[in-house]
């Protein structure tokens, strides 16, 4: 069946959604362990995607690497974004560079795991439809893939094995399926 994420008419507080865990890894020194989680939801017709990475002081803008595909058909399609906690590096579509426009809102807070800092994208419905052709409806189906790389070559990521030569995140998408809440 898929991941399943929800599509619901009201804004779905963060605590109560699924937290897909990045657990598959490449790690050669102790400070790059760590912990990185997505959370996804759609909202009037917009995909809202939060990633928590567990750092007391983020910075720079590019080491979380977000790739999607709303036409799972199409092995081409992938939207794949590039961004951290100072912003959005790069928007890529079909390999070329875009403009397309996203919502990010980062944060910084702390619970009893310890000092977290968020991303929160925001795809609109507009672009959705533009770049699929399709609306996100219950029982839509989208393939997703999230990366976190560091200077050195370490990297951890939702759905593959990092470990693998000629690794590619876009070749090991999984399936996430939207049902209403």
């Amino acid at each position: 069946m898929g991941n399943i994420i929800y599509k619901s008419d009201n804004i779905i507080p963060w605590d109560t959604q699924s937290a897909f865990k990045m657990t598959n890894y490449r790690v050669s020194v102790e400070e790059n362990m760590i912990f990185c989680y997505l959370k996804t939801y759609v909202h009037g017709g917009d995909l809202v995607l939060c990633s928590y990475c567990f750092t007391e002081n983020p910075k720079g803008n590019d080491n979380l690497h977000l790739y999607i595909n709303l036409n799972p058909e199409n092995r081409e399609d992938i939207l794949k974004i590039d961004f951290g906690f100072d912003g959005i590096k790069e928007i890529s579509y079909r390999n070329k560079k875009t403009d397309i426009r996203l919502e990010y809102r980062p944060f910084k807070s702390d619970d009893e795991q310890g000092f977290y800092w968020c991303g929160e994208l925001v795809l609109k419905a507009d672009t959705i439809e533009n770049l699929s052709g399709k609306k996100l409806e219950e029982d839509s189906i989208f393939t997703l893939n999230m990366t976190q790389t560091f200077a050195n070559g370490d990297m951890f990521v939702l759905f593959g094995n990092p470990e693998e030569e000629n690794f590619k995140a876009e070749d090991c998408m999984d399936v996430f399926v939207v049902l209403n809440y």
